[in-house]
């Protein structure tokens, strides 16, 4: 889910991902920006600059004269894209320690490289690689080993493989970074190890709270579609009353009765819009709540189980911006503006008075119209 393009359903193609973490192909973004663009070209309308996520509605911005390549793209999914292609052509994945080029059986995390069958059987008997982490390809297919089939970055400066990380300088470093660019008590370091484990308890506070609000919103969902099903029925029903009536007395007066039931019938119609309409609007502010939560969720746990040390240690301010966020996102209205019970117990006789005395359907007030259309913008 996601690795997937929710406009096209495929596998993501040069990703772009949005600040509610939802990632789509970059041609797929490209065609959504130029189609509300060539309608607003059509209806005479200023050009967009502004859109909203096809998936939770959060908004994003394209400037007229820029296109979606401006988006940045996500390293975490980029990496995770990497990962997927590689699995996919494992069988493809040539030896780098011979000339001979054969398939590769397994991988040296170590070494960084990829080895054949011959070379895994001189690397396992040198002594020198006594200690080295050694993994097949199938276990590195298996999600918690999928970081360790990519290459360690390393320091630009010194091409060393940075195991440490600057809490002033907010950057990884090397260990000679340590002693040349980031000299103590002026700069403050630790281990890589350790920032990490630190970085993880954090995220998962993060995640706790974007799964208490996507439960909240399912919940909330839940109910929503209870009391439109509930009033769906009711409008069937009230029907179903006013034609078994109609039969009753259709021999009295027969051409008045098919006419006033056709009014009836409309005004049933009419009376289940205005009962609907608000739960539809409040349902499509909980949906999109609910799938702000949901990408948060599954990107923070994502990180969690799949992120390197790297994609932790630049990916935690955002996700822990984006939970702090989200509570305050949360719309005020996740309780059903009514149960859907509105059309209960109707009758011929009720429904003759229904144009002179008007009876009033549960709404969603104005004050509370504008907080909706506050949090869906």
């Amino acid at each position: 889910m996601l690795l997937e393009c929710s406009i096209c359903n495929e596998t993501l193609t040069q990703p772009r991902t949005l600040s509610c973490f939802h990632s789509y192909c970059k041609h797929c973004l490209e065609n959504f920006v130029a189609t509300h663009r060539k309608k607003a070209v059509k209806a005479k309308a200023k050009v967009p600059e502004v859109f909203e996520c096809p998936l939770c509605r959060t908004e994003f911005r394209v400037k007229a004269e820029e296109n979606v390549e401006k988006i940045p793209s996500n390293h975490f999914i980029n990496n995770m894209l990497e990962l997927l292609t590689l699995q996919q052509q494992a069988q493809r994945i040539k030896c780098q320690s011979c000339k001979a080029k054969g398939s590769a059986t397994s991988r040296c995390v170590s070494c960084e490289n990829y080895l054949c069958g011959k070379c895994l059987e001189a690397h396992n008997n040198w002594p020198a690689f006594e200690d080295h982490v050694v993994l097949t390809l199938e276990e590195l297919a298996k999600p918690e080993n999928r970081a360790k089939s990519r290459g360690k970055p390393r320091c630009e400066k010194h091409d060393k493989v940075f195991k440490f990380y600057c809490e002033t300088c907010k950057v990884l470093v090397c260990r000679h970074c340590t002693d040349v660019n980031h000299i103590r008590p002026e700069h403050t370091w630790f281990p890589l190890a350790d920032v990490v484990g630190q970085y993880k308890e954090a995220l998962k506070t993060s995640s706790a709270i974007f799964e208490q609000q996507r439960n909240e919103a399912v919940q909330s969902n839940l109910k929503l579609e209870h009391a439109m099903v509930t009033l769906k029925n009711n409008k069937a029903k009230a029907k179903d009353a006013i034609m078994q009536q109609q039969q009753e007395i259709l021999k009295a007066f027969t051409t008045e009765l098919e006419e006033e039931t056709a009014v009836l019938l409309n005004q049933v119609d009419m009376k289940y819009k205005e009962a609907n309409e608000p739960l539809v609007k409040q349902q499509a502010v909980v949906k999109a709540y609910l799938a702000k939560t949901n990408s948060s969720l599954d990107f923070a746990r994502n990180i969690i189980s799949n992120g390197s040390d790297e994609e932790i240690l630049s990916l935690k301010p955002e996700v822990e911006e984006k939970a702090g966020r989200i509570k305050k996102e949360r719309p005020k209205l996740m309780q059903p503006v009514h149960n859907g019970a509105i059309l209960e117990n109707v009758n011929l006789n009720d429904f003759r008075k229904f144009g002179r005395e008007r009876k009033k359907v549960a709404v969603i007030d104005d004050d509370d119209m504008a907080e909706l259309q506050a949090w869906a913008s």
